[in-house]
Order: C-alpha cells, then sequence, then structure tokens
C-alpha cells in the first residue's frame, strides 16, 4: 500500500541499465546497492527514481515512457561533454578518493567541478520539474551533494532528505578537498542530513565548524536561519530478498555444484568491487601469509574472490585489475597443485542467485575493506546463514563495524593480524560460531531496509514539519522598505530608540578584541543617527567601558552600554549608571583560563570590569571547541552557588554575573524614555537573544548573520547594517 506521501528518490544513476549494442534499447533493473535497499521503499511510497541514465544520446520517447511506466525510473539528461566529467570526475577522481581517507589519489581538475556543477543543476531542474505540492524528496550519496541547496531556493518549502553512503572524513582530510565549502553548504540545503555511523556525523559537524564556523549539536546544525537535523542512521538489507532467493531451484542447483566442486575445503568468500577501497591486494597477501605460515591448510582450504569490475575508464582502476590479476597468479602459480587452485578469481558481476548460494555455502565471509562507509555484503553473508553455521571476518574500518561487533573485526592493512583471524575462524567450534552468527543475524533482521526507510522518512518529516513551526523558522530577511517607512512615519512627538551591538553587527569580528576598530564610515553614521534630536542611539556591547569610550565616546548624542549593559551612560552624559564590578571571585577563575591558554596555542584572556573572557578565535577550530564545551562544563559545577556564569559566545568563554546581560537594559531605557514611538535592536550573537527576548512586541529585532533566533527579522553581514542605517540617516 502506498505511502500518503509521494517519494521522490534522486541518486546519480538510474537503477536500470541501458544497452543498445544490438539497435534496440534493453532496459534492465539493476541489483545490489542502492537499488536493492531502496527498491522496496519505493514501491511503499509511491512516486519515482530520478537519476542519470549512463545513455550519452536523447532516449526516444518509447523508451522515456516505458521506463517511467514500467520502472518508475525518469532519466535526467546531462549534455555528452559533462556526462562522464560529471560521473568520472569530480565525484569519483576528487570526493570519493578524499572522503576514503585517499588523499594521495585524489585528483582535481577545474573542468571536472564544473561538470559536477552543471550536473546537479540539471538534475534540480528535472526534479522541479517533477515536483508536486508535499512530496518528499530523498537525494542520495557524493555525487549530488550540491543539490539540496539548489532544491532550497527553488523549492523553498519542499521536505528534503540527503544520504551519504560513503564515509565523511575528518576536518583536516575533508580541508583539504578544493570547493569543500561549497559541498558544506550544499548539503545544509536539506532538512535532514543522514550518515551511516556517528563517527562520520561528528566528522561533519567539526568540518562545518572549521571550515564554514558554522556551530551544532549532535543532532541539529543551525544555519541561514534553519534548523538542519543531523542523524546517524546504519542501512539494511532486505533480507527476504535473498533467502527467497535460497528457496529457488536455480540456487540449490548453484549450491549442489559448488558443494561438490570444493568438498573437503573451507570456502573463504569475499565479494567487491574492483575498488582501490575494498583491499583486494591486501587480502590476498593476508591468504598467501596463511598458507606460508599454516602450510597444513594447503589443499584444504580455497579463496573465491568475486571482483566485480568498476570505473574501468580510470587509470588507477586499470593499474588495480593488473595487481590484483599478478597477485591471484602469483599465489596459484607459487602454492596452486594439479588437483587445487587455492584463489578462484572470478572477475564479473554474479547474477543474485549465484551469490545467494556463495553466500550459503561459504564457511567465512571475509570483508575487509580499507575503508567503506557501510559494505551489506557483511549483512547479506549473515541474512544467508540460518543454521548459523558460518563465520563473518571485518574490517574495523568499514560502518558495518559499528554495529556488528560479534564478527572477528580486522586490521586490513595488518597482513599477519588478517591471516590469524581466518586460521581462528577456520578453527572456530561450532558453538562459538552459532553464538556469534545468531546475534548478528538477530540483529540484520530487525534493524533491515524498511527500518531504516521508515526512521529517514520518520525523521525527514519531523524535520520538516518543524520548519514551518513559528517558534523554528528563526527570522526572516529584513523588509528593507517597511523598516524605513516605519522608521520615517514614527509619530513627531515621540523618538525613535535603537540598539545597536558592537562586534559582528557594527564592525565585522576581529580575531583580536584590539583590531575591531570602526572605520569614519561608522563613526559618521553614528553621529549624523544622534545628531537627530527624535533619536536616541545606543551601542549595546559586551566590549569594555575603556574600548567604547576610546573608539565611540566622542561621538556626540551616542548612548553606550558595555558589558553587555552591567553599566550605560545616557546620550550627552559621562556619569555611569548600573553595577559596581566586584573584583575577588577573578582570583579563582583567572588560573582556570590560564591553564586553558597554557593548553591552546592561539587563545587568550581578556579582562573587563565584570567579566573574565577566555578567547580561542585564532585557535584550532577543532580543538577549540572541544576545549571551550569542557571548560564551560566544569565551570557550571565550580560557579553554581556563586552569582557568576560561564557562557559560550562566538569563540569565547565568558565568566560574567548572569544580571549582566543585554535584556536587563530595556526596562531601564523605556522608564527613561516612555515616549519611544520607534524601537529597533540589531545584534549578532547568543548575548543579543536576551536583548531581542527583552523588547516589545511591536519592536523591530534584526538578528545579523545565520542561525537561529528570536529576532523577527535578519541582515546576513554588517556590510548590510551599514547599508541600512545609510538609508536612515539619507
Amino acid at each position: 500500500m502506498a505511502d500518503s506521501k509521494r517519494l521522490l528518490v534522486v541518486s546519480n544513476r538510474l537503477p536500470v541499465s541501458l544497452s543498445h549494442a544490438t539497435g534496440e534499447w534493453i532496459t534492465t533493473r539493476s541489483a545490489g546497492g542502492l537499488a536493492t535497499a531502496m527498491d522496496p521503499i519505493l514501491k511503499r511510497t509511491g512516486g519515482a527514481w530520478i537519476g542519470w541514465s549512463g545513455a550519452r544520446e536523447q532516449l526516444p520517447a518509447d523508451i522515456l515512457s516505458k521506463l517511467r511506466e514500467e520502472q518508475s525510473a525518469i532519466p535526467v539528461r546531462l549534455a555528452p561533454e559533462h556526462g562522464l566529467r560529471f560521473y568520472e570526475g569530480y565525484a569519483n577522481q576528487a570526493v570519493w578518493p578524499l572522503f576514503h581517507s585517499f588523499i594521495s589519489r585524489a585528483k582535481f581538475v577545474p573542468e571536472n567541478w564544473s561538470s559536477y556543477h552543471d550536473g546537479n543543476e540539471r538534475f534540480c531542474d528535472a526534479i522541479v520539474e517533477q515536483y508536486r505540492e508535499g512530496d518528499r524528496i530523498w537525494v542520495h550519496d557524493y555525487h549530488l551533494m550540491l543539490l539540496p541547496r539548489m532544491l532550497r531556493r527553488r523549492l523553498p518549502d519542499a521536505a528534503i532528505g540527503f544520504f551519504l553512503h560513503i564515509p565523511f572524513p575528518s576536518s583536516d582530510i575533508f580541508a583539504v578537498l578544493p570547493r569543500g565549502e561549497m559541498l558544506l553548504r550544499g548539503l545544509l540545503g536539506a532538512d535532514l542530513v543522514a550518515f551511516h555511523t556517528h563517527s562520520y556525523l561528528q566528522h561533519f559537524r567539526r568540518s562545518l565548524r572549521r571550515l564554514l564556523g558554522v556551530e551544532s549539536t549532535l543532532d541539529c546544525v543551525e544555519a541561514a536561519g534553519r534548523r538542519i537535523r543531523i542523524e546517524a542512521l546504519p542501512i539494511g538489507i532486505a533480507p527476504e530478498s535473498l533467502t527467497s532467493l535460497l528457496e529457488t531451484a536455480e540456487s540449490k542447483s548453484h549450491v549442489d555444484e559448488l558443494r561438490r566442486r570444493y568438498e573437503g575445503s573451507q570456502i573463504l568468500l569475499a565479494i567487491d568491487r574492483l575498488d582501490y577501497t575494498k583491499g583486494l591486494p591486501e587480502r590476498l597477501r593476508a591468504f598467501e601469509r596463511l598458507l606460508r605460515t599454516h602450510p597444513e591448510l594447503e589443499g584444504k582450504v580455497v579463496l573465491i574472490q568475486v571482483a566485480v569490475p568498476s570505473r574501468e575508464n580510470i587509470e588507477s582502476y586499470q593499474e588495480l585489475r593488473a595487481e590484483v590479476h599478478e597477485l591471484v597468479s602469483h599465489i596459484n602459480g607459487k602454492h596452486g597443485t594439479a588437483g587445487w587452485v587455492p584463489v578462484n578469481y572470478i572477475h564479473r558481476s554474479l547474477p543474485p542467485d549465484e551469490v545467494a548460494a556463495l553466500y550459503r555455502i561459504a564457511d567465512v565471509a571475509w570483508v575487509a575493506p580499507l575503508r567503506d562507509g557501510m559494505n551489506l555484503v557483511a549483512k547479506e553473508y549473515v541474512a544467508c546463514k540460518e543454521d548459523g553455521n558460518g563465520v563473518l571476518i571485518l574490517s574495523t574500518f568499514t560502518g558495518a563495524a559499528a554495529e556488528m561487533g560479534e564478527a572477528l573485526l580486522v586490521n586490513p592493512m595488518d597482513e599477519e593480524d588478517s591471516a590469524e583471524a581466518v586460521f581462528r575462524a577456520i578453527n572456530m567450534d561450532a558453538a562459538e560460531k552459532r553464538d556469534r552468527m545468531g546475534a548478528l543475524r538477530e540483529r540484520v533482521l530487525r534493524n533491515d531496509v524498511y527500518a531504516w526507510g521508515d526512521q529517514f522518512l520518520s525523521r525527514l518529516d519531523e524535520a520538516s514539519a518543524a520548519r514551518t513551526l513559528p517558534e523554528s523558522t528563526g527570522a526572516i530577511p529584513m523588509p528593507a522598505a517597511e523598516f524605513e517607512q516605519a522608521f520615517r512615519t514614527a509619530p513627531e512627538r515621540k523618538c525613535r530608540l535603537l540598539l545597536l551591538d558592537y562586534d559582528g553587527t557594527l564592525v565585522p569580528i576581529a580575531d583580536r578584541p584590539p583590531d575591531a576598530v570602526p572605520g569614519a564610515n561608522i563613526i559618521e553614521l553614528l553621529t549624523r543617527l544622534a545628531a537627530d534630536p527624535r533619536n536616541r542611539v545606543f551601542v549595546i556591547s559586551g566590549r569594555k567601558s575603556e574600548d567604547l569610550e576610546r573608539w565611540l565616546g566622542n561621538v556626540p548624542h551616542l548612548g553606550l552600554a558595555p558589558e553587555h549593559s552591567a553599566r550605560w551612560r545616557f546620550p550627552g552624559s559621562h556619569e555611569w549608571h548600573g553595577h559596581t564590578a566586584p573584583h575577588e571571585w577573578k582570583q579563582t577563575v583567572r588560573p582556570i583560563l590560564q591553564h586553558y591558554v597554557d593548553r591552546t596555542p592561539g587563545s587568550f584572556i581578556e579582562e573587563k570590569g565584570f567579566a573574565l573572557v577566555w578567547h580561542y578565535r585564532t585557535a584550532d577550530p577543532e580543538f577549540g571547541e572541544w576545549l571551550a564545551t569542557e571548560l564551560v562544563s566544569m565551570l557550571e559545577g565550580m560557579l553554581a552557588d556563586t552569582e557568576l556564569r560561564a557562557y559560550r559566545g562566538k569563540k569565547i568563554v565568558e565568566v560574567k554575573p548572569p544580571w549582566a546581560n543585554k535584556g536587563a537594559i530595556v526596562p531601564e531605557l523605556l522608564a527613561a524614555y516612555p515616549d519611544t514611538g520607534f524601537l529597533c535592536a540589531m545584534g549578532d550573537d547568543r548575548t543579543d537573544e536576551d536583548l531581542f527576548a527583552a523588547l516589545p512586541k511591536d519592536a523591530w529585532s534584526i538578528f545579523v548573520g545565520d542561525g537561529v533566533t528570536k529576532a523577527k527579522y535578519r541582515l546576513a553581514r554588517p556590510a548590510d547594517v551599514s547599508r541600512v542605517l545609510q538609508r536612515l540617516v539619507d
């Protein structure tokens, strides 16, 4: 029964292979990989699969109709000059190796990037053409990382999800990727971004922080006024699609034939694409070590290595194929006999019934990639071992290792460790095999592809619904014309009150606080604004009094409220109002902050009248954020019984009394200016949220930058603030 919400599945390739060799088009449904995982979900939800057909020429109308009606497949048309570059260029020569931590294999060509960008644009066009209101869009994998943002611009209300099927690398590796910042921004167009494991999710979060300066929590990113949900959702398989194959006559025949052929031998099975990430040479060398160190196994064990051809037009893959063929020949030539071939090498794709038969008869599945997003071969093997008579050897560098701890986990780069793991698997007693395989199989059957799909779509629905709630939408772009009209038409006998943050609002944030000196244009704007007798202009900042007085103290008729309005002075006055700064507590807190300065090169302490601040803007981003979290957690416990609190700001941790907050000045100013007819506040930081929250409902609250905020409106950057203020004084 179809879901009430239609689903558009989007991937780089259609799950249909097209052949034109005989002069007529032949369509064949693909087996394995994403097609196997997504087919049952698409059937249950309805909708269509959108992807590149791989064809270089325009498909005829009857084939397009056949694909749509019989396969629910809608081809994306890519120009011939972009098609292969889109697939084999930036995606597979730059993103693929780098995301698998093979930095030395990454290759960047500017023309390939252009094709990647153009390909994502063509996908966007195809989706917009098919989209109907209420559809959910599920984008898959690394070929389409720009697509969510493109879709968000054209379909702002659409529910857009993205799933990455390969690893996400650590931030220091990701930083090597040219145009990586654009990929991150592309992903942030989605409502939900999901990965196989929590470690991939954490790498994504750290890359956002390091490259874009975007903060996140464990399950949420705030950017461009939206909350983007992030999740770890390991993909499953459709177990019954395999187990049902084992009941067919063809599969049973294959099982009988294989058992006769390998009678008396322990069967090791490896099924991989012929890709350098899969570790085929390393596995073959480990197998030779096994034969060399355990000569008693000669004639008693055989490795069936299925190597499915992949990306054969790329030179590095051609070199890999030659290396694997040479290793197979070497092992068979050195160790084989007239009646025994140690490595049975199959260099082609096998039909599903043959694969299922291999799973059924294999004593050991040897799944040992050097790096893999998940690896469904491990789960497929387990699903086919109903009798529990089998052992799974699994690389620790697969996503599957995070949830399949009963396997024998190995480092595939360690030949000796791998060889001994195989020897242990061959000699494992039946009871241990059943215990391990039973636990694995129960988990694989429970966490199948249906559960995975339901979880993803459920999370997508939640994330999309939250985006439409008023408290979750964040600020909208500031309507400049309405703002100017409200300013201009404020009642003549009433004043106009403007409350302006300094850093990140009037001036860009600087790495060092002393460097954030206001330019002549800002001084002129503030002077002209404050000179209007109807205006009351205050700069409300976390800066200490000395900073604001040095930079802005000579601006006539300008009010100042330093240290989050712990103190303030009215326009035209030099008298300070507010609190008296206590100093005793600083002697206790300063040594703790100094300890973090010593641990963090590039960080320093700033002392204010009412606060101590640890700055880490020039420190390593990941390390600084990690230590900031640790510091705040420690200070919260230490300061619990005092009047002090620790606050996170933009690349700072500030210790100050809770009454030193920008919202506290609002009642004071409204009491001082009861005739206020226009009220506006602008700010960019978490500390400005207190100010926004304290404003009357009819006030203009304007947030500067990205992030979810209590403000009603948003401006992108300090330069936009300058333009808005310039319009007011003009």
